[in-house]
């Protein structure tokens, strides 16, 4: 039994912890740059430029995820 990606690239979606919608995602990220997301800093700038065009107040809590699909062969 073997598990394989299709492709190399990792998507990192966005949550609202409470409420478990997603807010966004970034597609075509790598496993060397996937890091960066996961800062402090980089977390609040992408939900402070998604609010200012969204109604409502940022979530308090925030899921970030980085999700891969992996197929049987």
């Amino acid at each position: 039994m073997r598990y394989v990606k299709d492709t190399p690239r990792i998507t990192v979606k966005f949550i609202d912890a409470n409420t478990e919608q997603q807010i966004f995602e970034i597609n075509d990220r790598s496993w060397m740059n996937l890091g960066e997301v996961f800062t402090d800093h980089i977390a609040t700038s992408l939900i402070e430029q998604e609010y200012k065009t969204r109604k409502g107040k940022p979530p308090k809590k925030l899921l970030v995820l980085a999700v891969a699909e992996f197929e049987l062969e």
